[in-house]
């Protein structure tokens, strides 16, 4: 496999993830707009419907997230095998620096980024099945 190609398929990868993350988002806004304007006095049978379609949606994302993940890994194995290249970028996110105690720049971001989505994770069933919504006639 060539440089170029390498480089060409690691920026597809890159188009794909933000896609999968932007999709990701949108699903989790839509989600607290409904939470919102409708499931926060729906009963319990719509709520546990509504959180579930929001976690199967989630859940596709992750896997396309993790098929993704190996793609990517593999275009870093394959700069690797190359040596010398013409643009000089010995890795893709690989280097581990000090303050990341060993992780890669890459694996941390990944790290912090399924850290980011169980916390919005785990406060959207805290809002949905446990949360006290104020009443909207008592003023507040």
């Amino acid at each position: 496999m060539s440089e170029g190609e390498i480089l060409s398929i690691r920026n597809d990868l890159t188009g794909l993830v933000l896609s999968v993350v932007s999709v990701s988002f949108g699903m989790i806004s839509a989600y607290i707009v409904g939470l919102w304007l409708f499931l926060k006095k729906a009963p319990f049978g719509l709520r546990a419907v509504s959180f579930l379609l929001l976690s199967c949606g989630l859940a596709f994302m992750g896997v396309v997230t993790g098929g993704l993940n190996a793609l990517l890994v593999g275009t870093e194995h394959a700069w690797n095998k190359l040596g010398a290249n013409s643009i000089g970028i010995a890795s893709f996110g690989g280097e581990r620096p000090d303050i990341l105690q060993g992780l890669s720049l890459y694996e941390a971001s990944a790290a912090l980024g399924c850290a980011a989505f169980a916390a919005i994770y785990l406060a959207l069933f805290v809002f949905t099945f446990f949360y006290r919504w104020p009443d909207e006639t008592d003023g507040s």
